[in-house]
This record gives structure tokens, C-alpha cells and sequence, in this order.
């Protein structure tokens, strides 16, 4: 395996710092002690709506060609160049669970999904977060690494712009890891400094359990569930993921499950970065519905930092951060052999909402659906704002 040894020892030297890690960001050795997403114009959303389908010669995701910036773009880079540079740098034994490519989509992912349809402002373009207000965007902890190890890329090819470079090297990420293979339109921009912020706000970025009732007793995170299982106040959860988040970006119901079952089999969460703990899936550095599928078929516990019962079934890394809760793939006093996994309130959304279940169980049937959809929504987050024909 090859991997960029400057880009490797800048980002370790980050990494020496809590507050810079977060998901699917860990250096590999910390990950058994602990932690992932949005072309065109803006869409009118639809409740239950079929997704936004790509016109036909964008709809197999069966080239990874790029396409040429827009007139009068400053940039012009030997793209196909750096899609090799960012191939070698991929594989880093080092890094969580061997792979850079979880980063990268999630670099992309938060770089994009500010993106406000009624304004006009945020998304990929601009490069936003290499300026301190969006980077200290408490959904954004740990990014400053993932930006580390693209600056040796950004040297050696200095005509791309780093909002083009974030999201190519995703769209290599998931290419290189059996995922949609999307054809790339270069042409953003940087901002030259900070003052676009002024049209900006925190709070665009999905929180994992914004409105559900608020966990008191960390001795009992049984009492946050309801008859049915479910968290006490999930429709407020459900509420800010599809309206002030998706809607907002102009995804309807479809898309946004796509991303979510896309997106989150990558990587993992760690408690001193975001709060949570453990991988969604055990191959967290393949494509896969595995999201989707388990989801539906294993049973999940709610736990808290409180239930350090979780370390007696080598499940230590699946505790979160005291304070929050997540589900989790294990149930008291039963062991098993099942690999450790885990599920936000904000995934479980998902499997409780009647019209998210829909695309979810198709999901889980079908594989290759997902993969195109997923595509064709993460191709449309990355260029929402970027004023692409």
C-alpha cells in the first residue's frame, strides 16, 4: 500500500490535539477506545416524493470523467493527474481503519451541506472552512485533519482550488472503495477570506439529537424510551434532519435516505471528537446498503456513557461520550460474536418514520439502486450553490 508520508506525519502532528478528531478521523491505533454528507439548481422539495434523476447521460456513473470548468474559471488543473495523487495517498495503515476515504467524503459531505436554498449561501464552493468560523463548527471537529493530509496535493498542484480538491478527492474515495464512480465538474472557487461568513450561520449541519427529550439519568437512559422503543420526542429529531437540513438544501425523501444509507457506512464516531462511539457497519471502508440492512434486520440497545456494562462484552468502544446516547448492535448479559456497531438517534429516524422506512427497506434490497441513487444525490449535494449548468 502507498500513502503520502508528509501528508501522513502533518495531519499526526493535528492529531496530538482532542478537539481536531472527530468522525472517521482517528488515528487507527485510538479507534478500539472509540467515532460521516450535499450541481444544480435549487429543487422544490416533495414530502414522500420520487428522487431528482440526472439526465440520462449522467444517470450510470459508469465514467469518471471530468468535465470542463465553466467560462472564465480561473482554474485549470491536469485533473486526471491529481486523481492519481489521490489514489496513492488512500491507503494508510495508520489511519482508523486503514483508509483515508472516509475523511474525504465526510470533508466533502460538511463543506457542501451548508448549502441554503432560499439564500443562495454556502455549500462546496468558497472552501469556507479553511477560516475559523466554519471550522470551529462543533459538527465540523476533526476536519482540520482531513484537510492536513490533502495540503501536500494542494502544494504539488497548486492550480485546483481546495473547494475543488475536497470534493474530488471524496468522489476518488468512494470510487476507490467500490462506491459510485461520479463524474466530476470542476470550476469552484475559493473565497478569498472571511467576510462571506456574514451571510452565513451554525446550525446547518444535522445534529444527532436535536429536540429529542433531554437525557437525565444516565443510570437509566431506558426512561428516554417510549412503549414502542422509540426515543421520547424522535419527531423533532425527524423534523430538523428532513426539514431544516435536507429541505432546506432541497433534497426531498428519497434523496435524503440515499445519502444517509450512502454515506454513513463509512467510517466510525469517536467520543472525544463528536461525542459518539463505534462504526454503523463492520466493512467501514467498502460501499455497501450493510447500513440499510442492519438497520432493519439486528436489534438495537439505547445506551449511554453510563452502561459500562458494554466493556465486559468487548464492547468498550461503543460507549459515547457522558451525556449522550446512541443504539447500539448488543444486548445486556448476552454475548455474541457480532462485530461492534452502533446507530444515532439521527439514523434511527430512518426505521421509525413510515416514509423514510419506504426507501429504506428498498435500499436494503437492492444494492445497486442504492449506489446510483446515492451517486446521483451526492454529485447533486457537492454542486449545490456552485452555479454548474
Amino acid at each position: 500500500m502507498k500513502f503520502n508520508l508528509f501528508a501522513l506525519s502533518t495531519a499526526a502532528a493535528l492529531a496530538g490535539t482532542d478537539a481536531f478528531l472527530s468522525s472517521s478521523q482517528q488515528p487507527r491505533q485510538q479507534s478500539s477506545s472509540s467515532s460521516a454528507l450535499y450541481n444544480y439548481s435549487p429543487y422544490k422539495w416533495s414530502p414522500g416524493g420520487t428522487a431528482t434523476s440526472f439526465p440520462p447521460s449522467q444517470s450510470s456513473f459508469t465514467s469518471s470523467a471530468v468535465s470542463a470548468p465553466p467560462a472564465g474559471c480561473p482554474f485549470h488543473a491536469n485533473y486526471d493527474a491529481i486523481r492519481e495523487e489521490l489514489k496513492l495517498i488512500l491507503d494508510n495503515p495508520s489511519w482508523d481503519d486503514g483508509s483515508l476515504a472516509p475523511i474525504f467524503i465526510r470533508l466533502a459531505w460538511h463543506s457542501s451541506g451548508t448549502y441554503d436554498a432560499a439564500t443562495g449561501t454556502g455549500g462546496s464552493n468558497g472552501a469556507g472552512m479553511r477560516f475559523q468560523n466554519e471550522a470551529a463548527d462543533p459538527e465540523n471537529a476533526g476536519l482540520a485533519v482531513a484537510r492536513a493530509f490533502l495540503e501536500p496535493v494542494k502544494r504539488k498542484f497548486p492550480e485546483i482550488s481546495y473547494s475543488d480538491l475536497w470534493i474530488l478527492a471524496a468522489y476518488v474515495g468512494l470510487e476507490a472503495t467500490g462506491g459510485p464512480v461520479i463524474p466530476f465538474q470542476p470550476g469552484r472557487v475559493d473565497y478569498p477570506d472571511e467576510s462571506y461568513w456574514q451571510h452565513m450561520s451554525y446550525g446547518r449541519l444535522p445534529a444527532a439529537e436535536k429536540y429529542c427529550c433531554p437525557h437525565l439519568d444516565d443510570s437509566n437512559v431506558s426512561s428516554s424510551l417510549d412503549e414502542t422503543g422509540k426515543v421520547k420526542g424522535w419527531e423533532g429529531l425527524c423534523t430538523h434532519v428532513r426539514n431544516e437540513v435536507f429541505y432546506r438544501m432541497g433534497f426531498n425523501d428519497q434523496e435524503i435516505v440515499a445519502l444517509l444509507c450512502g454515506g454513513h457506512v463509512y467510517g466510525r464516531c469517536h467520543p472525544n471528537a463528536s461525542g459518539y462511539a463505534g462504526p454503523w457497519v463492520e466493512h467501514m471502508t467498502e460501499f455497501s446498503n450493510e447500513y440499510a440492512t442492519d438497520m432493519i434486520e439486528d436489534e438495537w440497545t439505547l445506551v449511554s456513557h453510563g452502561d459500562d456494562w458494554l466493556d465486559a462484552q468487548g464492547a468498550a468502544e461503543l460507549r459515547p461520550a457522558p451525556g449522550n446516547r446512541q443504539f447500539v448492535n448488543k444486548k445486556k448479559y448476552v454475548l455474541d460474536d457480532e462485530p461492534n456497531q452502533m446507530m444515532l438517534l439521527s439514523d434511527m429516524i430512518l426505521l421509525w418514520d413510515p416514509n423514510f422506512r419506504t426507501y429504506l427497506e428498498m435500499y436494503a434490497a437492492d444494492e445497486e439502486k442504492l449506489k446510483v441513487d446515492f451517486g446521483a444525490a451526492f454529485k447533486k449535494l457537492t454542486e449545490l450553490g456552485c452555479g454548474f449548468p
